[in-house]
């Protein structure tokens, strides 16, 4: 079997959730065999495979060449949308005007991608839902979770400890790009009251923003970890807060979890599906729902949930489903 992965150009220079799902499933792909490819170019010849697997709707332009260049070349689709709508976030205070009425102009492309492509493979139930409700006609899907490394099992945070012996023993970690749309200034205000001490990692989206969350004085960003040095830091923070106007589930929470954390999250998009009633939930706009959280998170257990995500979610389980989905459309 042989895959061509298609992702927006920007993929690896601006990362976010839709890289490390693309990346780790081929990876697990690789390992049962599939041979996967990664391409950006919307003209490429696809004659050398059996489809084309699409990433993301969001961005839809540069996915909806993607779709009329496979189309052309009459190979089969499979999509995974990672879609919410983001209305409530594109209505909040500060949003630029217009957010919402482009949104809305580009829906009848991803409603061709919806309705054509040959399989979808939803992060959630809940987003398979909520594309019921915002478009007309839907093609076959089949759940694919998101995952977390395996290597994560059974981390400790000696490793983080000892790389920065200057951060407090009881810290709120927030790992995820510092935007507007994950919320960190509320995170960083809400933490601040308390006298905690907010630990970001993750890379910054909009300058502007970052100095808002940053100018609270409890608050440290040191930058991007990845690998052993990211679960380290995961299993030593107290909990790990995303408050985000919406996600699917959010990366982060799954890794932190994974890690033995304690999970605040929002309760927008399909965390619940994940996390079910294990993790503490946020409402982006009920003030005082983060403040509350932050608060039970010290006397919280993480244990459950750990279990829970370590049974179901592994990247390696993703791997599996994700094969099993692609040979359903081969036949």
């Amino acid at each position: 079997m042989k895959v061509l992965f298609q992702a927006r150009p920007d993929f690896m220079k601006n990362p976010a959730g839709d890289t490390v799902q693309m990346v780790s499933t081929g990876q697990e792909l690789k390992s049962l065999g599939v041979e996967v490819n990664i391409s950006t170019d919307p003209n490429i010849d696809l004659s050398p495979y059996d489809f084309v697997h699409i990433f993301n709707i969001t961005r839809i332009k540069e996915s909806y060449l993607f779709f009329l260049n496979a189309q052309k070349q009459k190979k089969m689709v499979v999509l995974s949308p990672i879609y919410w709508p983001p209305n409530a976030y594109f209505r909040r205070e500060g949003a630029s005007p217009n957010a919402l009425s482009v949104w809305k102009h580009m829906q009848p492309m991803r409603a061709r991608l919806l309705s054509q492509s040959t399989l979808l493979l939803p992060n959630s139930q809940i987003e398979m839902d909520v594309l019921y409700q915002d478009f007309l006609k839907i093609a076959p899907y089949q759940v694919v979770p998101n995952g977390f490394p395996d290597s994560f099992i059974g981390t400790t945070p000696e490793l983080f400890r000892k790389q920065f012996p200057h951060i407090p023993k009881e810290f709120i970690l927030c790992a995820a790009r510092i935007s507007s749309r994950k919320n960190q200034h509320w995170l960083a205000k809400s933490s601040h009251e308390l006298g905690v001490t907010l630990v970001l990692l993750g890379p910054v989206n909009d300058q502007t923003y970052y100095e808002s969350v940053t100018s609270f004085s409890n608050v440290l960003h040191i930058g991007t970890l990845q690998g052993d040095l990211l679960a380290s830091a995961y299993s030593a923070a107290v909990a790990h807060a995303l408050p985000s106007w919406f996600e699917t589930p959010g990366l982060s929470s799954l890794e932190a979890g994974a890690c033995g954390t304690v999970v605040i999250s929002t309760d927008q998009g399909s965390p619940k599906e994940y996390f079910r009633d294990m993790a503490l939930y946020v409402h982006p706009q009920d003030e005082l729902s983060l403040r509350t959280a932050l608060e039970q998170a010290f006397n919280a257990t993480p244990l459950p949930l750990m279990h829970h995500i370590h049974n179901h979610y592994s990247w390696s389980k993703v791997g599996q489903i994700t094969l099993e989905a692609y040979q359903s459309i081969l036949g």
